[in-house]
């Protein structure tokens, strides 16, 4: 039996098998499936019959509105397992595209062509039904999980301090602009680059990294919370406490960048556009297999008050049309040069044989790594 180890870095000697190996990632994404992953925004779910399609660790689920009830399905029909959404959002009844088997709000199984013919029963007695999902929301946030026996904690409880803040960050009827791209890269090499605050003048250069590497580390404010952690570029030190505050009394003004990530698939940033205004950044990394990652992201107005000019404030519903798209070719930029470089390091996975050399500003990839072994229930061999 081969010995795993962690190192102080808060890796362990085996951190690359479901990196390089598609049975590990399976075996990491089956013990993920019971862990609070978002899914989407209710806002994609305004009327009555709305639905969207969304990945669970890697298994496909649709969450659809009923009435003025979200419900979450394992997106398998449980006659033949085609699948109901075949696209990524529209309205309509829950009806198989294979035998046009139609299910209720339970989940239940209700209309079935000939069902007397072909089973001799009516569909109630049939006891066909759909796998559900548990569902949470956070504001807009929608998560989801897959039910455990014995499985404990609200959303409200896993998102912690962050519940509020992430409900005041992503409110609902805000315009947003929508980004998607495949990366051939693992969603944990994807994660980390989102943790490391080190690599900018490297990678982004026009960007996060045009005023060179930092010379001290007195605006850098890291934080954790449970599995979670965040970074706020802010000479306060009480930033966090002033925000969560700021988020529950309305009175937060934009001041600063932070970003919090959520494991395990969810990042929301706060961030400049340019000299006065403020956007707000969700993005979503979620495994498809061990080298391939689907990304998608959402940018939009930051919420919060700001100290504009009142000219500047009454014009910005007209400025921002163009800021808006500026705004999104950076993003994209961005999420391109970290992707490129995710992308080369799943390249050469199979040669790593040890742990990273984590500094200062990558403490929270350390953190990461041991937060997701403890969500997946992945306890060391000795």
């Amino acid at each position: 039996m081969t010995e795993i180890r962690r190192s102080s870095s808060g890796f362990t000697s085996d951190w690359t098998h479901s990196i390089i190996d598609q049975r590990a990632f399976r075996d990491e994404q089956r013990r993920l499936e019971h862990v609070w992953t978002f899914l989407g925004l209710a806002d994609d779910l305004k009327l009555d019959g709305d639905w969207f399609r969304a990945s669970l660790a890697t298994r496909s689920v649709f969450v659809q509105r009923f009435g003025d009830e979200l419900r979450g399905f394992e997106n398998l029909c449980a006659h033949r397992f085609h699948p109901l959404r075949t696209e990524a959002r529209g309205n309509g009844p829950v009806i198989c595209g294979f035998h046009h088997w139609q299910y209720n709000r339970e989940g239940q199984a209700v209309g079935i062509p000939i069902c007397n013919v072909v089973y001799g029963k009516p569909p109630h007695e049939l006891g066909a039904r759909l796998q559900k999902i548990e569902l949470a929301t956070c504001g807009q946030l929608v998560f989801g999980r897959f039910p455990a026996p014995g499985a404990m904690g609200s959303l409200n409880d896993y998102l912690g301090e962050a519940f509020p803040i992430l409900e005041t960050m992503v409110p609902k009827n805000v315009q947003r602009l929508h980004v998607e791209r495949s990366i051939q890269a693992n969603w944990r090499l994807n994660f980390h680059a989102t943790l490391d605050e080190y690599h900018g003048p490297a990678v982004h250069p026009t960007t996060f990294g045009r005023y060179g590497y930092a010379s001290s580390l007195s605006r850098y404010r890291y934080f954790r919370f449970g599995a979670h952690s965040a970074y706020f570029d802010s000479d306060d030190e009480n930033c966090f406490k002033s925000l969560l505050a700021g988020c529950r009394d309305g009175t937060y003004q934009s001041s600063h960048y932070f970003v919090f990530q959520i494991l395990p698939d969810l990042i929301v940033a706060h961030a400049k556009a340019d000299s006065s205004f403020w956007f707000c950044n969700i993005l979503q990394h979620s495994p498809v297999a061990h080298d391939r990652t689907a990304f998608r992201g959402w940018l939009y107005a930051a919420p919060f008050r700001s100290s504009l000019p009142r000219l500047a404030h009454a014009t910005r519903p007209i400025t921002d049309i163009l800021r808006r798209y500026i705004y999104r070719h950076y993003f994209k930029r961005v999420v391109n040069e970290d992707a490129s470089v995710c992308e080369r390091i799943q390249e050469v996975a199979h040669q790593i044989d040890k742990v990273p050399m984590l500094g200062a500003q990558e403490e929270r990839i350390g953190w990461f790594e041991e937060s997701i072994r403890d969500l997946a229930g992945m306890t060391e061999r000795e």
